[in-house]
């Protein structure tokens, strides 16, 4: 009898569960650009109701009747409190547009009229690094425009080869169409006097508030691209958005690429991501870099390489969230490690690919966070090629992923110094925070802060891609490449980084393989941290 009163009591409360709880839920957005919040809070006013939304702004909370009268508060990092009155609960799912904190605020300075002058010249600076941070100018009104102009970080950039190069865009937001995008830019070097270009057509499977690469992305792409690419100073899937420090190390031996591919990517609530693309190149040696084979009877030269490809990446991100912003996506939380595992497939009986191949790399990324004292990056990789491979396709110290962790590329190798086929890289950074710069009031004023480093990479080249030992036809390795000796290439660096948010000053040292000829051992080195 008791167990039946205990039966009839729980299935009692059971009924009268859906009476007692109300069930909110929505998504909580920027109110300037529409795009998610991730992590806000959503809480009941003045109680300990509530709950954190999501890496995509989605919340779910149940909020007791006896509180249905209170005000609803939604707050995230950078946003302002907003309140939500109960008569506004109606509609669901409900979406709450946070407002932005004003983060365009003077810089401090002290009372005097010379001091303020300072710190106007400052804020107006300030002011411009902004500007060429936001990197996309819209064509027309801003509140209706359907294209964008850009890049403005790469309208005017200088490289050993090209010289002074000029380079304009166009890319479509979802005004025009929130599925498909198109964009493209032209780019033209003075001191070469070739043009280079690229095209691509997106399909986002996932409607868009602003632009195509928004989290979640679930693209299809296709692309076309004519212009320079260095392999040894690039990886082959990376985008050719450098800025003055283009090709600084590729004189004489850089190539002229141009390919097309078909690509889908996407990526998951959970921080799983995947690539899968196919892709037809065709390399032209610039310069004095030769496609030659060599052998006791003969050399023949090559005009081109040509390669068909397929391949696939997993990258995995732990919490991945972004607050997003029209064209840029800002991580929340860096400190995440960042995996990347990626295999390539070179095909011969594709159209016209000559090439058989694999390709596998593997990247381990993640930021230390050390209280008030800085942050440390640190950055592990490993390249293999399987196959004998014509030199353009082997691997080499700058051919990294890149993610939200910006590690600096190797400054004082050249391009095709170091030749491998099987490559471990490490980068180490720490950036000051709260230590002796932020001290000095002019420094402050900057943003400057400490910058040390430490990047190492080590490999080998086998026998099978010694063009002097393998069975295969090869191209000859450019006379001034080695192959590693008993210790890795190691270079270092110390100087500031974030003046005004925008550049890099650091002296860079050079610790072996000093004695290659030309080798530069040590240099002043000014550069971009966009």
């Amino acid at each position: 009898m008791k167990r039946l009163q205990i039966l009839f009591f729980l299935v009692l409360m059971s009924l009268q569960l859906p009476a007692q709880y109300r069930e909110i839920s929505g998504v909580v957005v920027d109110a300037h650009y529409s795009t998610p919040v991730p992590y806000a809070a959503v809480f009941v006013e003045h109680t300990q109701v509530g709950v954190v939304a999501g890496n995509l702004g989605e919340f779910t909370l149940h909020i007791p009747d006896s509180l249905s009268n209170k005000r609803l508060v939604s707050v995230g990092e950078g946003y302002r409190l907003t309140y939500i009155s109960p008569e506004n609960l109606v509609e669901l799912p409900l979406r709450i547009a946070l407002t932005p904190q004003e983060n365009e605020k003077g810089l401090l300075s002290p009372s005097d009229g010379a001091a303020r002058e300072r710190g106007k010249a400052a804020l107006l600076l300030d002011k411009a690094a902004r500007f060429v941070m936001s990197d996309w100018i819209p064509l027309g009104n801003p509140q209706s425009n359907k294209f964008d102009f850009g890049r403005v970080q790469t309208l005017p950039t200088y490289n050993p080869i090209e010289g002074v190069r000029l380079r304009a865009g166009v890319a479509s937001n979802a005004r025009l169409n929130p599925h498909l995008f198109v964009r493209g830019y032209m780019a033209y070097g003075f001191k070469d006097q070739q043009l280079k270009y690229r095209g691509e057509a997106i399909w986002s499977l996932n409607r868009r508030v602003y632009h195509e690469d928004e989290f979640l992305k679930n693209n299809l792409r296709l692309v076309y691209e004519k212009d320079l690419f260095s392999p040894g100073e690039m990886h082959p899937r990376a985008l050719n958005d450098l800025l003055l420090i283009t090709y600084r190390r590729s004189l004489n031996e850089a190539t002229y690429r141009n390919f097309a591919e078909i690509s889908h990517e996407r990526e998951h609530k959970n921080g799983l991501a995947h690539t899968l693309w196919l892709r037809r190149s065709r390399l032209v040696p610039q310069g004095e870099l030769l496609f030659r084979r060599s052998n006791e009877s003969r050399v023949d030269l090559f005009d081109e390489l040509i390669t068909s490809e397929a391949g696939l990446m997993f990258r995995y991100s732990f919490e991945e969230a972004y607050i997003q912003q029209k064209r840029k996506r800002i991580p929340v939380d860096t400190s995440s490690p960042v995996l990347f595992l990626s295999h390539s497939i070179g095909y011969t009986n594709l159209p016209e690919g000559e090439e058989a191949y694999h390709r596998t790399e593997f990247s381990a990324q993640k930021r230390f966070y050390l209280g008030s004292t800085g942050r440390l990056d640190a950055v592990g990789e490993f390249s293999k090629v399987w196959n004998a491979v014509p030199f353009p396709l082997l691997v080499y110290p700058n051919q990294r992923f890149r993610h939200h962790i910006e590690n600096n590329a190797f400054f004082l190798n050249r391009a095709l110094e170091f030749v491998a086929d099987e490559q471990y890289t490490v980068r180490t950074t720490f950036v000051g925070d709260e230590l002796l710069l932020s001290r000095i009031p002019l420094m402050a004023a900057f943003r400057a802060k400490e910058l040390i480093s430490l990047r190492a990479t080590y490999g080998r080249l086998s026998d099978k891609n010694d063009p002097l030992l393998s069975s295969y036809p090869l191209f000859d390795i450019p006379e001034r490449s080695f192959r590693y000796g008993s210790v890795p290439y190691v270079e270092g660096t110390v100087g500031l980084t974030n003046l005004l948010g925008l550049l890099r000053i650091e002296y860079v040292h050079r610790f072996t393989y000093r004695d290659h000829p030309d080798a530069l051992l040590g240099r002043v080195r000014v550069d971009v941290t966009l």
